[in-house]
């Protein structure tokens, strides 16, 4: 009668739902919105299920009055189908094997369909093993053997789950045959590591392998599921920065929850940690949250910044400002997150404080090279003095600046040396590679040469490099012809002036003197020196 009342009222809701689960199938899937409302619907239609079972079901009890036994045991085994029912019910929301449209965790649908039956058969085991615990206790056998009946149920699903995980793995990779992961492996083996445990009397022990060994395979279906309602299914498989930050907090959340039920023991027994231990642990774990969120979000638009460098104009800037600033974001939140959980935990932070400024006043004092270093870098950063990639000089040294630290720059000459020079020691700094450089290209023509016929020959050249399609964009301005710059006993100086980018004089200049040179063989007038 209890099967056929709940039999009963489940068809009743859902001949009356049924224009509601058409709807959830079709719901729209485009943003974040409708993506939430579409999953919260079908885990709320699928549970309305089973509670129109269970309603059914205890109507019908009520309708019969069985005897005291008989209904202990009728509820007993109605508590068993729910429980199944509702784990049933989590794997469908997260898995949904017969629709990938709306499947949460991505696995393909093989698998899904694998995963989903071993669901249901381990929860049909537990729930069995407990269900025979409870009949028989009802039917006053003695303690022991009642728990020797639990003992199996758990022993059998613990040896199930190592075959679901390997069912699901197989189907995962289909054809392709690769060796477990070892990951796999030890979360195939916590089930029988935990009734090991339990069986030797380490019940605090079992429980805490069981939650942290299942809680990283839970975190990655709750991160995949964040990640999925956020953004939508990822088809590529290629996630982006802001997927993986989502999925990254959904993980953390999940283990964080771990934790908490390690700390507050299993179920029913009095092993846990009090209530101010726990408040204790969970705003030191919030914090740690907290910290590494913020991490992930500063270190995802640096990166992202990095990766535009290469399109934007102030790449090389953003290349030498952009890691120094990770560098500084991550010392910061890693200090404090360390004083807000040692405060959290009754630690006065202010004397620590207090002593960490003599501290470091003392070391300010004793190490004022090192202090003024870091403060000069700091300041010719400021000033965009210099970039990854130019070329400088300062206190005779040249070269290209290839990397920095907090307290030096490193600069790489022409014939390959590495310097390592100190902030501090940089006074003057003379910068190559800004904005545009220039050249002056001397060329002398002997006397008694016409000043007409050399200067059209120089002007023919400099429109050859103009016209030129690889040259043009290496020129700022148009080279100018100066003219006579400067007459000696033997020849009269010519010079053109020319602004390139930096780091291109020499191929201009050479290109420039190779169109000189071939107009004036042609035109048959000598050079000189």
């Amino acid at each position: 009668m209890l099967w056929f009342g709940g039999w009963l009222a489940e068809r009743l809701f859902f001949r009356w739902s049924a224009t509601w689960m058409r709807r959830i199938a079709d719901s729209p899937l485009a943003t974040v919105r409708q993506r939430a409302v579409a999953q919260a619907q079908r885990l709320l239609f699928a549970q309305c299920l089973v509670l129109s079972f269970a309603a059914g079901a205890c109507l019908a009890y009520l309708a019969a009055a069985p005897p005291a036994a008989a209904g202990i045991m009728a509820l007993d085994v109605l508590l068993a189908i729910v429980a199944v029912r509702s784990a049933r019910v989590l794997g469908r929301f997260l898995l949904a094997p017969g629709g990938p449209r709306l499947r949460l965790v991505a696995l393909p649908t093989n698998a899904a369909w694998r995963a989903q039956h071993g669901v249901t058969v381990v929860a049909l085991t537990l729930a069995a093993g407990l269900l025979w615990s409870a009949l028989l206790r009802l039917a006053g056998a003695g303690a022991a053997v009642a728990d020797a009946s639990t003992s199996l149920g758990l022993l059998l699903a613990a040896i199930l789950t190592p075959a679901v995980v390997c069912a699901v793995v197989l189907a995962r990779h289909g054809a392709d045959r690769h060796p477990p992961r070892p990951a796999i492996v030890a979360l195939a083996l916590v089930p029988i590591t935990a009734w090991l445990l339990a069986q030797a009397c380490l019940s605090a022990v079992a429980w805490a392998a069981l939650v942290m060994g299942l809680a990283p395979a839970l975190a990655l279906a709750l991160g995949d599921a964040a990640r999925t309602i956020a953004f939508g299914p990822n088809r590529s498989g290629a996630l982006t920065r802001e997927e993986r930050i989502v999925a990254h907090a959904a993980r953390n959340v999940a283990l964080i929850a771990g934790l908490l039920l390690v700390v507050r023991g299993a179920p029913g027994s009095d092993e846990g940690l009090g209530a101010v231990a726990t408040t204790e642990i969970v705003s030191a774990l919030l914090i740690l949250l907290g910290a590494d969120l913020a991490w992930q979000i500063v270190r995802s638009l640096i990166d992202r910044g990095l990766a535009r460098a290469d399109s934007d104009s102030r790449a090389d800037r953003l290349a030498t400002v952009l890691p120094a600033l990770r560098t500084v974001v991550l010392v910061a939140l890693a200090v404090t997150a360390i004083l807000g959980i040692a405060s959290t935990f009754g630690l006065q932070i202010g004397p620590l404080l207090a002593g960490a400024g003599v501290v470091g006043l003392t070391i300010g004092f004793g190490a004022q090279a090192l202090v003024r270093d870091v403060i000069a870098g700091f300041f010719l950063l400021l000033d965009d003095a210099f970039r990854v990639g130019e070329t400088i000089e300062s206190g005779g040294l040249q070269g290209r600046v290839e990397a920095f630290s907090l307290r030096s720059v490193r600069l790489r000459d022409d014939s390959g040396h590495m310097h390592t020079v100190a902030f501090g020691e940089l006074k003057a700094v003379t910068n190559f590679s800004r904005d545009w450089a220039g050249l002056e290209v001397p060329i002398y023509v002997p006397h008694g040469v016409p000043y007409e016929a050399a200067a059209g020959v120089i002007t023919a050249a400099i429109a050859a490099v103009e016209a030129d399609e690889a040259l043009a964009p290496l020129l700022t301005t148009p080279p100018a012809f100066l003219g006579a710059t400067a007459l000696s006993e033997a020849s009269v100086r010519m010079a053109v002036l020319v602004r390139t980018v930096p780091g291109s004089q020499g191929r201009v200049r050479s290109d420039l003197l190779r169109h000189v040179l071939s107009g004036m063989a042609g035109a048959g007038i000598p050079l000189s020196s």
